[in-house]
């Protein structure tokens, strides 16, 4: 898997959220991170930038994703996650090899990157297995008794691609934050006038 290229499907949602503060916008409209994408943990596909390149050294497997030029950087030399009171936006990732299968285990995720309603004691494993030099196979499945009724798995195929990866220049024409910003006072003018 060494710095090759992957490309998944495409699957898109849209949310609609009404905000007051540039900190209540989702992450990926701020162009921080976008929970449930290619990003990951697990990586979903969206409408566009569905690349992603995985390195793997001796100690480390980093995915590379298009979306967002967001990495993540997974650990193979230690097995115990981190402290529970630690949390990250991609949570605390830790890999191990079953036979010719990555298995990445991550837990402590915050508030913030929620999953289909998930909270914060997401637990998610998923799974990487080369099904040949041109497929790479990717299972995933999530656990979180506080929000679903039971764990759920998903699977799908990634094909090997020699295509670029693009720039993914979010804040550069990133003008839904301001427009939506001045939307909000403008209609607090509007409620004032009244």
């Amino acid at each position: 898997m060494a710095g090759v290229s992957w490309h998944m499907g495409t699957s898109h949602r849209h949310a609609r959220v009404l905000t007051e503060n540039p900190e209540d916008l989702p992450l990926g409209q701020r162009c921080l991170m976008i929970a449930g994408s290619p990003v990951g943990p697990p990586m979903l596909p969206v409408i566009y930038n569905n690349h992603i390149q995985i390195v793997q050294t001796r100690d480390y497997v980093m995915i590379l994703n298009e979306m967002i030029h967001d990495v993540r950087v997974i650990r193979l030399d230690r097995s115990a996650h981190l402290s529970a009171a630690i949390r990250q936006w991609k949570g605390d990732g830790i890999g191990h090899w079953e036979g010719d299968t990555l298995v990445v285990d991550t837990t402590n995720f915050t508030d913030q990157t929620t999953l289909r309603g998930s909270g914060s004691m997401l637990h998610v494993v998923e799974r990487f297995t080369l099904s040949d030099a041109d497929t790479l196979g990717y299972q995933f499945t999530i656990d979180d008794p506080a929000s679903f009724v039971r764990s759920w798995s998903a699977e799908m195929v990634m094909l090997k691609t020699d295509g670029p990866m693009f720039e993914y220049a979010c804040h550069e024409g990133n003008y839904s934050m301001t427009s939506v910003l001045r939307g909000a006072r403008l209609g607090e003018k509007g409620r004032e006038g009244r």
